[in-house]
């Protein structure tokens, strides 16, 4: 990996870079990563690193693959990978990375379930009829009150391709979630727990006599909601975050801007423990 020292004093004798000639570093990137011919990146944020001489540009690539975050030169000449400021608590630096990694996760985000103000934010990005997924539902179940108190849900929606019904449901979830939240989380778990008996013929009807016989919300609404479409503005939010973070199976979870590993329930307890413990230490006056 290529990255480059920052000291205060150099930073304060240099100046940005005025000018960048995007359709060069564009196709230069092409060229470097090897896109197929009909791909390509596109800059999609240009920035100055604070303190420092180097401008911060964000690309996005026309294929499912995490962000691409490079540094340029101040005489324009050179991208690096990344930046390290000598005068930075490199743990503080981890931790902002992950707080601006966890405000893209919450940002605009529809399927949520908590407080705003909980320490502990944690977002899944799943599909109903994934078994893995059902699994971890069932550990997120398993959490006491106290626990779920610590927590803000988001839940993203990511259907594989390979599921039968897995691309339906979400548009029935997010109708459903638009007109009443409380009675989405009722969905996602009846989803979870009859996800062996539907199927692509069964679960709108099922799904809409549940939510009639579980619920007061209008499901002449959602079948309009579903047949206008209207629910594509929060999936398409879904995939593109998914597409910016690199994500390629569910569920993938994150816990306040860093991914976890969850197999088990002491994995998901363990790892809110850590974070609890690093949220605390992050606050002013916590660290020497």
């Amino acid at each position: 990996m290529t990255f480059l020292l920052c000291f205060g004093t150099i930073a304060e004798q240099c100046r940005p870079a005025e000018k960048l000639d995007t359709p060069k570093v564009e196709n230069l990137l092409k060229i470097w990563y090897r896109l197929p011919t009909n791909q390509r990146f596109t800059l999609v944020d240009s920035s100055t690193v604070d303190s420092a001489c180097y401008r911060k540009l964000v690309f996005r690539a026309s294929v499912p693959a995490p962000l691409l975050t490079l540094y340029l030169t101040p005489d324009g000449k050179h991208l690096v990978t990344s930046v390290m400021d000598l005068e930075v608590d490199p743990a503080v630096a981890r931790r902002k990375k992950q707080d601006a990694v966890q405000q893209v996760l919450s940002s605009g985000a529809l399927l949520t379930s908590g407080p705003g103000s909980a320490p502990l934010k944690l977002v899944v990005f799943s599909d109903f009829q994934c078994p893995y997924c059902k699994r971890f539902a069932g550990f997120m179940n398993e959490l006491t009150p106290e626990e779920r108190s610590q927590l803000q849900i988001t839940y993203r929606q990511f259907p594989l391709n390979i599921h039968s019904w897995a691309q339906d449901a979400p548009a029935l979830a997010a109708c459903v979630a638009l007109q009443d939240k409380a009675a989405f989380w009722k969905l996602h778990d009846y989803f979870f727990s009859e996800q062996q008996e539907l199927s692509k013929e069964t679960l709108t009807p099922k799904a809409l006599e549940f939510l009639a016989q579980t619920t007061s919300v209008d499901t002449a609404k959602i079948s309009g909601c579903i047949a206008s479409k209207s629910y594509r503005e929060s999936l398409q939010g879904d995939e593109r975050l998914a597409a910016d973070l690199g994500i390629r199976s569910t569920p993938t979870v994150f816990l306040n801007g860093q991914p976890i590993r969850v197999a088990s329930l002491q994995d998901l307890r363990t790892a809110m423990h850590t974070a609890m413990e690093e949220a605390v230490l992050a606050r002013p006056g916590k660290r020497d």
